[in-house]
């Protein structure tokens, strides 16, 4: 649950020189009971504006983005700097108070705007109730506390997804099935909290650690440094979610009646509902269509796939190959309509060609009769 913000405001746009020359404007945020503030530079909302535009192709922002300036810098330019914060202002105050709130409810307008978290979130960025939730804003040194926690959760992740195997090598799908999903409970709590780990980065290189202070932070090699262990943690993060859906399958997702009930299958059970009849006993692959003689075999696209993955890559291949038609249809039309046109045109030649011959033979007659005239003459 996110605070219920009431007014935007973006104001006091200044230069800054670090990168390099940019005017950064702070948009002051109000909710109910409290009220913050937080530095973007213009990249920073046109970014933001095309997230949206990815999202909701056929319903963009009520308010169009104020556009770029491309003959002239806004850098000391105190009239294109007004110009643009007075539009960026009605770009985020449409969105505010527009009633359709499908951009509000996007976790790209929270992480913009810096929302503090409610209960119920907090306690999921946290990992759990009770336990202290990811900050928006970073000291230096909260920043790499955060990290290090961070870095324990992945720690904790790769330990899990270690456990899962030793359980499935002794046939313990329940503790295995566990595992699995005490994996997926932490990744999601990583994939929450890095964002805000990385914005409150992007804070820290920008001198406003709250949302208010300005100044520099850090040196230009100890942002690079961070930059560098962050891009680490984010690798580690892609790694950890592969390894826990790469071996889904093997949590005993497929049961068979017993006589207790339904029991969780082994390997082996799942390996001969993969194997077609035509492929005969103790072939452990996974066919495709109907083909006998040349079985397709199975993939590292595919082996992690469940029935239902593989109906939709299925699916998204045959959108693909139809995308292609497409492309290929409208490059033979245009070929057509070339080939006619270069039809017309030798045609259009070749009767020129033909007027041409008989002004030629009209002429070389007209020739011959005054040649004829001017013997007699002579």
């Amino acid at each position: 649950m996110t605070e219920t913000l009431q007014a935007i405001y973006v104001r006091d746009p200044e230069t800054r020189s670090r990168p390099k020359p940019h005017t950064a404007y702070r948009v002051e945020v109000h909710a109910a009971v409290r009220t913050w503030s937080v530095w973007k530079r213009y990249s920073e909302f046109e970014q933001l504006h095309n997230r949206f535009i990815e999202l909701f192709p056929d319903n963009p922002p009520p308010q169009p983005l104020p556009s770029k300036h491309w003959w002239q810098s806004t850098i000391d330019n105190p009239e294109l700097v007004e110009e643009r914060r007075a539009g960026l202002e009605t770009y985020m105050r449409g969105i505010l108070s527009h009633r359709d709130d499908r951009w509000r409810l996007t976790h790209e307008w929270n992480e913009f705007l810096a929302v503090p978290v409610g209960r119920s979130q907090a306690d999921l960025f946290a990992g759990g109730p009770g336990k202290r939730p990811a900050p928006h804003f970073f000291t230096t040194e909260s920043w790499l506390e955060e990290f290090r926690t961070l870095q324990g959760i992945a720690r904790e992740v790769r330990s899990l997804i270690n456990r899962r195997e030793t359980h499935l090598g002794r046939s313990e799908i329940s503790a295995s099935h566990n595992c699995t999903i005490q994996s997926k409970k932490l990744l999601t709590t990583l994939g929450l909290r890095i964002p805000a780990l990385e914005n409150g980065l992007t804070n820290l290189a920008m001198g406003n650690p709250g949302g208010g202070a300005k100044g520099s932070i850090m040196s230009d090699g100890e942002l690079r440094r961070r930059q560098d262990m962050l891009s680490e943690l984010k690798d580690e993060r892609e790694v950890l979610t592969k390894l826990v859906i790469a071996n889904r399958q093997n949590d005993g997702v497929v049961g068979h009646q017993g006589a207790g009930g339904n029991v969780p299958a082994s390997s082996g059970d799942r390996n001969s509902l993969l194997v077609s009849k035509v492929s005969g006993p103790g072939n452990g692959r996974r066919v495709f269509g109907r083909v006998v003689q040349n079985l397709t075999q199975e993939t590292s696209l595919t082996r992690g796939l469940d029935n239902e993955g593989l109906l939709i890559l299925q699916q998204e291949q045959m959108r693909q190959q139809d995308d292609h038609i497409e492309q290929f249809n409208a490059i033979l039309q245009r070929q057509k309509h070339i080939g006619l046109a270069i039809g017309q045109e030798l045609d259009n030649q070749i009767q020129l060609l033909d007027e041409l011959d008989r002004d030629v033979d009209r002429t070389t007659l007209k020739l011959g009769l005054v040649n004829k005239k001017i013997g007699k003459i002579n």
